[in-house]
């Protein structure tokens, strides 16, 4: 498949990418303050030396698995299915609380200008509406993310901008004072410090996500992460070190869901405050719903390598969404909020265990690609580094955060456990014994062989008008029409086309015709070949079928 107009450039993949890791922002600078106290943008920094090696992995990620996948396609390969099936486990962990510590983040953003009257029932509702819009098939535009992602860096780097030209002297000569305390802290402290920065970096998966949509697979994805890191580098450690020599400490020991806007307000007044407001609840509701849209991709992906029931991947009649796997994908972390009371600290606690548990096999999996293609040159040793360095953060979350152990933990053997019983089959025999959910005893199997756009245009009759008839459901008269039209211009073959919408930005990593799309396919062909003309049924997968 060509990769050309209409596909996602370089620019538009540091949108996706900074509308994902930007959204850490908001968050994790309060979240390290309440573990490391003023060293929080010590360890934002220092952290950011293995991030972008990190980085370059993901690139190779994207050009290795053009069809998408990431983690899951990767631990497969590297690991085998099973290890597949596990890295699937800790990105869905990862997701669950992306969504919850976002959404909750949104909320308390909004919270901070305009009272709602209660952060846990308002962002349960926004919870509620996403999964509704979901189910009906919200489109996610790459365009949206740009018009987003533009707006959220141009407001940090004006917080930025009016900190430093505001703040005195003696507020900015805190920063270098924390690097001088470093030597207070002891081996433990600089270990958990280290280990926690890495939640600014929470995104940088959703990169070979994108790789089916980009343009290419050699430029786009590397300038795209070029720009992420340039971008997250100028505005990650640099804000996190204004808030916390800026702020008065009752703010960051009591707020940390907020400490950009109140930075904002410090050196910028209620206008700028109100602009971080805006941008950053925007892009943090975005997020929440970016991540359910990626969650319910990976299990769609599981299930199809059936390590989830098929039941899970059930579309909705009317909508042809994942129904089942959408409500899933935010009754979890409804249900994660309503536990921790949406404390945001708490919900900090529990996420690095799925994201740093993805990023050990993402890189691990690259260097064990490596070694089995005979690499062993600088670039092998310094990705194994890297390695070591992802090993050590998520090592030590273990043992630092036992609640995030615990709940990642539990969430992912669960899982483990279902993908056991599916794999097995013992799933499926439990639910044939339930009536409403037993399969009918015979089954008719489709025998039709579709073919892509691209294998059908090869077809095609040179130097004549072809027909295609495309159609939603299987109606004879219009499979009628195209043959008489075929037929008056001299042709042997009519085309009948499928499309399947996906909703979302994703396109899934292993994809075949619905049921309702081969039932179209099978009717079109009977008819077709029925009135003596050849019938080429195509498939395809878009966003849109009308484009």
């Amino acid at each position: 498949m060509s990769r050309s107009a209409g596909r996602i450039g370089w620019f538009l993949v540091w949108a996706v990418v900074f509308c994902d890791i930007g959204t850490s922002l908001y968050y994790v600078p309060g979240l390290l303050y309440a573990t490391t106290g003023d060293h929080a943008g010590f360890f934002v920094l220092s952290t950011m030396v293995a991030f972008v090696f990190l980085c370059i992995k993901e690139v190779e990620i994207t050009r290795r698995f053009p069809s998408g996948g990431g983690v899951v396609s990767l631990s497969d390969k590297a690991f085998g299915p099973w290890f597949g099936a596990l890295g699937g486990q800790l990105i869905m962990v990862d997701f669950f609380l992306t969504v919850a510590i976002s959404a909750v983040s949104g909320v308390y953003y909004i919270d901070s200008v305009w009272h709602v009257g209660g952060v846990l029932p308002v962002t349960l509702g926004c919870l509620a509406a996403l999964c509704v819009l979901n189910i009906v098939g919200i489109k996610e535009s790459a365009s949206v993310s740009l018009v987003l992602a533009i707006a959220a860096f141009t407001v940090d780097i004006a917080v930025v901008g009016t900190a430093l030209w505001r703040a005195p002297p003696e507020v900015l000569m805190r920063i270098p004072a924390e690097f001088a305390s470093i030597r207070e802290l002891g081996p433990r402290e600089l270990l958990v410090g280290y280990a926690g920065a890495w939640l600014a970096f929470s995104g940088l998966e959703s990169m070979s996500q994108l790789a089916p949509a980009m343009r290419d697979l050699g430029p786009t994805p590397r300038k795209g992460m070029i720009a992420v890191v340039a971008s997250v580098l100028i505005t990650a450690p640099v804000l996190t070190f204004l808030s916390t020599a800026s702020l008065p400490v009752e703010i960051k020991a009591h707020e940390p869901e907020r400490f950009l806007s109140e930075l904002a307000s410090v050196w910028g007044g209620h206008g700028l405050k109100l602009a971080v407001v805006l941008s950053a609840s925007s892009l943090l509701l975005f997020a929440a719903n970016t991540a359910i849209i990626g969650n319910y991709h990976v299990m769609m992906a599981l299930v199809r390598r059936e390590f989830l029931p098929a039941a899970l991947g059930s579309l909705a009649h009317r909508f042809q969404t994942p129904y089942r796997a959408i409500v899933l994908c935010t009754v979890v972390p409804a249900a994660v909020l309503v536990a921790v009371q949406a404390d945001i600290l708490l919900l900090g606690e529990l996420y690095a265990f799925g994201l740093l548990g993805a990023f050990v096999l993402s890189s691990t999996g690259i260097d064990v690609l490596r070694w089995k293609e005979g690499q062993r040159g600088w670039a092998f040793w310094l990705g194994v580094a890297t390695s070591v360095a992802v090993i050590v953060a998520f090592v030590v979350n273990l043992v630092a955060k036992e609640k995030a152990t615990i709940f990642g933990t539990s969430i992912a053997a669960v899982g483990m456990l279902v993908a056991l019983a599916t794999r097995t089959g013992w799933t499926a025999r439990m639910l044939e014994k339930v009536p409403r959910l037993r399969p009918p005893s015979e089954v008719e199997r489709s025998e039709t062989v579709f073919f892509t756009v691209e294998q059908a245009a090869a077809q095609r009759t040179e130097g004549a008008v072809n027909v295609i008839v495309a159609s939603r459901g299987a109606t004879r008269k219009i499979f009628k029409e195209a043959v008489d039209r075929a037929k008056a211009r001299g042709l042997t073959q009519v085309y009948a086309i499928y499309i399947d919408e996906v909703p979302g930005l994703f396109y899934p990593q292993l994809a075949a015709p619905t049921p309702e799309g081969l039932t179209v396919l099978e009717a079109a062909s009977a008819v077709i070949e029925s009135m003596g003309m050849k019938a080429v049924p195509v498939w395809a997968l878009s966003h849109s079928a009308a484009a």
